[in-house]
């Protein structure tokens, strides 16, 4: 309702060319007549007749007959314009009203011409540069050749699509197929070398076993003890029994008194005074008392550091450059550097010594001496009685 009572006002023009009334925008410049379909301007409300050439709308496209004379000469025959329609009326593209009227027109049909190919000479020949006759024996010997050539299908034997379509092993025979799951010798050290296992020595009857650095516990294969593999961090004095086969670390400011604590790794920053089972390696930077047997892979005691074993210590690999205080038994070698001092007996299989090293005890060098735990007797589930 809104819409019609605000509907925009139309003016009334008229045709300049055939006075036909129209209602037209009232912005309106130029239209086309809806009774002749003339164009014309729009000025002021009036129809102004277009100062363009008039057309009907459509034009007709007549292609220019060469036989006819041009405008400026006189011809004995006359041709009148209806017969210059009929003859262009095949040629031209649009129709105009009355052809419209008529109906659809057959398309013309083209005489077939047979297709000649005109044999001209060379531009060589031509400028005198090439004799005709070179060209001509060029060619006989491309024939020739052309009919000495091989056939597609002799060429294409023993290509890549034809192996295909024969569905033919590209691989060579002499290669033997080995399974997928085959991998060979020299891989296969470097594969055992970067294994993620790891020794684990039980509490209870010593037996070793392998397990993954990723596993976070297990059980002893011989005596079916719980193991713990967490790895701890202690960082104030303490007095309690820490059981573990993963690594220790007393921090500077931490430490362990009177109490008992097994582990693979052991560093010792702090304070010690406790009894020890290490199956890794033993670091101390520390100085303090280690108590009971100490059964270690590798011991390090660093510089302006004192360590005391009143019950001895038992290792595969020792370097000394602090100072040991009780008996040291090896089964690898044992280096003292010029600040090391031990304050007892060594036996190793190797020993050395630099100049300003100390050792109060006896020297003995045995190359079949053991460092190794017995097992203990303990509960084997393989074993009946």
């Amino acid at each position: 309702m809104f819409r019609k009572s605000h509907k925009a006002k139309r003016i009334e023009l008229s045709c300049p060319y055939c006075s036909h009334r129209q209602l037209e925008p009232p912005l309106v410049i130029s239209s086309f007549c809806g009774e002749c379909g003339e164009h014309f301007r729009v000025r002021k409300g009036v129809g102004i007749p277009s100062p363009a050439l008039r057309v009907s709308g459509i034009a007709e496209v007549v292609k220019e007959d060469k036989n006819l004379p041009s405008p400026g000469t006189h011809h004995s025959r006359t041709v009148s314009s209806n017969d210059r329609r009929e003859e262009a009326h095949e040629d031209a593209w649009l129709v105009n009203a009355e052809e419209s009227a008529e109906g659809p027109r057959p398309l013309p049909r083209h005489e077939e011409t047979e297709e000649t190919s005109d044999a001209g000479i060379s531009a060589g020949a031509f400028f005198g540069l090439v004799d005709e006759e070179e060209i001509a024996e060029e060619e006989a010997g491309e024939k020739e050749l052309g009919r000495k050539a091989q056939s597609k299908e002799v060429l294409a034997e023993g290509s890549m699509a034809a192996l295909i379509d024969a569905q033919v092993a590209a691989s060579p025979p002499e290669k033997d197929k080995m399974p997928p799951n085959f991998v060979p010798p020299e891989k296969r050290k470097k594969l055992i070398e970067t294994s993620n296992d790891f020794e684990v020595r039980c509490f209870r009857c010593y037996h070793v076993q392998q397990v993954s650095k990723f596993a976070k516990s297990t059980q002893c294969e011989r005596c079916s003890v719980y193991i713990g593999l967490a790895n701890y961090e202690i960082k104030a004095n303490k007095q309690h029994t820490l059981r573990t086969r993963g690594d220790i670390v007393i921090a500077k400011k931490g430490g362990l008194r009177k109490c008992e604590i097994a582990c693979h790794n052991l560093m010792v920053n702090g304070s010690i005074d406790a009894l020890v089972d290490c199956s890794g390696d033993a670091v101390f930077r520390s100085s303090g008392i280690v108590r009971g047997n100490l059964y270690c892979r590798k011991l390090i005691v660093e510089k302006n550091t004192v360590v005391e074993f009143p019950d001895g210590v038992k290792t595969a690999k020792a370097d000394i450059f602090g100072r040991v205080v009780g008996d040291i038994t090896c089964s690898g070698t044992v280096r003292l550097s010029k600040n090391g001092s031990v304050e007892g007996s060594v036996t190793a299989v190797d020993l050395q010594v630099k100049e300003g090293s100390a050792i109060t005890g006896e020297r003995m060098l045995d190359p079949d001496i053991s460092t190794e735990l017995p097992v203990k007797m303990g509960f084997n589930p393989t074993i009946i009685g």
